[in-house]
């Protein structure tokens, strides 16, 4: 099927433009797709990578075209809009996945704050669409992935930095997220991955000065692998109609200074209700969250009239409230019309039409984006065109500089029309903001998950997000209900929340005496109290429900003067929150003898052969799934593992077991806290000689046990004093044990020699050994290797979970 004949059919008889055409069929790829606002960016990117992949008439694209499409977006309001068009596009070409055994179609996955599809992991041969927002991916790009567990983290960094297109859309709005993806790519190139991993940027407004990064490519050589459009595009009668729209510019008499604060969203509300029209939609953008909520309230005050659809949209409600509001937004304009009161979640690609559209002053990039949902497609033609009106803003207020928003005022005054024509001829003038940078030295240390022995971790925010404009997940619950407390949270609970406002708002919880919030302790299996000091971008934080500070119809509203109780959001299927003991996804419902385990996993490792060229590594992975469970004969797992059967249960003379009917209760045996099986499968590996490689990855293989072994708070000591970690003991004794292929290993008393620094009569310690693959093999191999393993016991497990017993 030509790519034509291909896009016609997903986008149910539309014709692609000639760029769409270009970037699926060209060789190589561009670096830079430079397109304005409402000319098909998403289709060109999407429908683009999956015809190369499946269609492409060489071969060898086919096969360099990676298998995981990864679109990285700035806002949130525009993932489930790119996830809609996507799932849409493949089933009008009968490839959408329902059954993610089926590799013969494309899945869909969703990742954005308080809603992330975690499990599309679990297929890393298969052929993916991953829709998410910067946080959510470029923190799992980094191994610290925001709102999932953490012992997942390295599955998930492997996967998304080898077998990779990363698309980045309307980058002018990513901040500190823009270089960091530059670098990344940067790294992948210089570090070496284990599959084709490539990155696409796409914008209106950015300029190529923007792109240059102190490892990535100059300015001059985006420009070389830059796709824009051609005459042929802007002699399209679609485009040339988009692109001719016009969309006068008015500035409102309406100011924001510190003498009309008071008034300014009755007033503004006034404008808007004076100004809409019946049968179109008036779009108000505003620039803080708080303001946005008040002018709503206000339009609310005023009698807005029923028959007229109102939608508040911003990036603090939880996901429950957030995905009705959006389904509302792409419903059928009602006849006496819609009011849209937003945020900056509009600017970036919102795919609606305003015929009148209110927006507060920013700095000219924004403003670009605000006046791209203003008549957007051309549908309001003279003299009933689009009509903007700007207000300008003379006080210090966030999230914008005075400086930038000066810039915007001085150019803004200079136009009477701001169609696509005419914003093409203005030249942004803002520096390149000034942001920290991702080098190889800071990558290289996020390759180690361990939290440090105060327990913290490296903060990777400063590379995703401004230092204004970090979140931390909030849900509500009753504290003093067991049962709310126990679940894992759930997305559709879930409230992005900015840091700065939330410690305010803790602070003022304090002075209340109210409780304070929580956050998952995973070491001890309970939600722990944390200051407000402790607070740091990406933890989910639980809130009892009488603090307040969320209402379902204006969402995180922390300056409540009389706050409510919050409803708690039922989950549809309750999970149990992870400890560091935990691996909820390798249990079983039945005994499993750990012979037959090792096999299946070998046979499950099989199966994804075909995502490791190299032979060596193939090698020592194949000889990780034989040996990872070995750990597992040790007399205190059996123990555990037979704890609940009775003392005649004929199972009890067979063994050893890798697998019980019933789940590990860890916390009710205190003899050997934090027991890692996997530790003990590594240990005796490097007494019998087994690769250093094949080791690793059988030690990190439950994302628990990596570069260092050290024992945890509350382990207890053996009796006689020797070394311990991980609930392991020195001179613990493996028994005789037949592994997956029928290779016997003899009994193997356990030493840990190496966890102690520099070399012993075991060799070179851990930390050496580990060191010294990461360095050969680069963070993202090592952690891709990772990554298979455990994937292959996922899988071996659920099916041991389905099989009869």
């Amino acid at each position: 099927m030509s790519f034509r004949q291909f896009f016609k059919t997903a986008s149910a008889g539309l014709a692609p433009f000639a760029y769409q055409a270009l970037l699926a069929e060209r060789d190589e790829l561009p670096w830079l797709v430079d397109a304005p606002t409402g000319a098909g960016k998403t289709a060109a990117a999407i429908l683009g990578w999956l015809w190369r992949r499946r269609l492409h008439p060489s071969e060898a694209v086919r096969a360099a075209t990676p298998r995981r499409l990864v679109y990285c977006l700035p806002m949130r309001v525009l993932v489930e809009q790119t996830i809609g068009a996507a799932r849409r596009w493949l089933e009008n070409l009968d490839l959408l996945a329902d059954d993610p055994e089926d590799l013969s179609k494309v899945g869909v996955c969703q990742l954005m704050g308080g809603e992330v599809d975690n499990d599309w992991d679990t297929r890393p041969e298969a052929d993916t669409i991953l829709v998410g927002t910067q946080d959510q991916l470029l923190s799992r790009a980094l191994n610290r992935g925001y709102a999932m567990s953490r012992y997942r983290w390295p599955v998930q960094f492997g996967l998304l930095n080898s077998d990779c297109l990363w698309v980045m859309d309307e980058v002018q709005l990513m901040g500190p997220g823009l270089p960091t993806t530059l670098q990344l790519q940067a790294l992948r190139r210089d570090l070496g991955v284990c599959a084709p991993a490539e990155s696409l940027w796409m914008s209106a407004t950015l300029r190529l000065r923007h792109l240059a990064t102190v490892d990535g490519p100059s300015g001059s050589e985006f420009e070389k692998h830059s796709l824009s459009l051609g005459p042929e595009d802007e002699k399209h009668p679609v485009l040339s109609q988009r692109l001719a729209a016009s969309k006068g510019l008015k500035e409102l008499d309406l100011v924001l200074a510190p003498k009309t604060k008071a008034t300014y969203a009755r007033s503004l509300a006034e404008n808007v209700l004076r100004s809409h029209e019946a049968g179109s939609l008036t779009l108000v953008v505003l620039n803080q969250v708080r303001r946005a909520q008040a002018v709503m309230s206000a339009l609310w005050k005023l009698g807005v009239p029923a028959s007229v659809d109102t939608i508040l949209l911003h990036s603090r409600f939880r996901a429950a409230e957030r995905r009705a509001l959006e389904a509302k937004l792409s419903s059928e304009l009602p006849s006496a019309g819609r009011i849209v009161v937003a945020t900056q979640a509009v600017e970036a690609g919102v795919d609606i039409s305003a015929r009148t559209l209110f927006t507060e002053l920013a700095p000219w990039s924004s403003l670009v984006q605000r006046f791209g949902r203003c008549n957007r497609y051309g549908e309001w033609s003279r003299p009933e065109c689009g009509q903007v009106y700007w207000i300008d803003i003379q006080t210090d207020l966030p999230p914008y500089e005075e400086a930038d928003l000066a810039l915007g005022r001085g150019l803004l005054r200079d136009l009477k029309d701001v169609s696509i024509g005419t914003l093409q001829g203005v030249q942004d003038p803002s520096a390149s903001p000034i942001t920290q940078v991702l080098r190889r030295r800071d990558l290289v240390d996020l390759f180690d998950a361990t939290p440090d022995l105060a327990g913290n971790d490296i903060d990777v925010s400063p590379y995703i997000r401004d230092a204004d404009n970090l979140d931390v997940a909030v849900l509500w619950r009753d504290l003093d209900s067991e049962e709310a407390t126990s679940a894992a949270p759930a997305p559709d609970e879930l409230c992005p929340v900015g840091l700065p406002g939330f410690r305010r708002f803790v602070s003022a919880l304090e002075k209340r005496d109210m409780k304070g919030p929580r956050v998952w302790d995973g070491l001890s299996k309970r939600w722990r109290p944390i200051s407000s000091d402790r607070l740091r971008p990406g933890l989910t934080v639980l809130l009892d429900a009488d603090a307040g500070g969320y209402d379902p119809d204006l969402g995180w509203q922390p300056d409540a003067k009389r706050p409510q109780p919050v409803p708690r959001v039922v989950a549809r299927e309750e999970v149990p929150a992870e400890g560091y003991d935990d691996d909820h996804l390798s249990s079983a419902a039945r005994f499993v003898g750990l012979s037959e385990h090792l096999g299946h996993v070998v046979e499950e490792l099989a199966a994804l052969r075909g995502l490791v060229s190299d032979e060596d590594a193939m090698k020592s992975l194949r000889t990780a799934a034989l040996w990872h469970d070995l750990g597992k004969a040790h007399p205190y797992f059996q123990k555990l593992l037979l704890a609940a059967l009775a003392e005649d249960d004929p199972r009890r003379q067979k063994g050893p077991w890798a697998k019980s009917e019933h789940p590990l209760r860890f916390s009710d045996d205190v003899a050997r806290p934090h027991f890692r099986h996997e530790l003990a499968s590594a240990l005796a590996m490097v007494q019998h000689g087994c690769d250093d490689l094949a080791a690793y990855l059988v030690a990190s293989h439950h994302g628990k046990v990596r570069l260092s072994i050290r024992s945890l708070p509350d382990e207890r000591q053996p009796d006689d004093g020797g070394r311990f970690a991980r609930g392991i003991w020195e001179g613990d004794v493996l028994p005789a044990t037949v592994l997956g292929d029928g290779t016997e290993v003899r009994e193997t008393v356990l030493s840990l020699q190496l966890m102690e620094l520099g070399a012993s009569e075991a060799g070179p310690s851990w930390l050496e050994r580990t060191l010294a693959l990461r360095d050969e093999y680069g963070p993202f191999r090592l952690a891709y290797l990772e990554a298979l393993l455990r994937v292959a016991d996922w899988r071996a497990s659920a099916k041991e979970r389905e099989a009869d017993g």
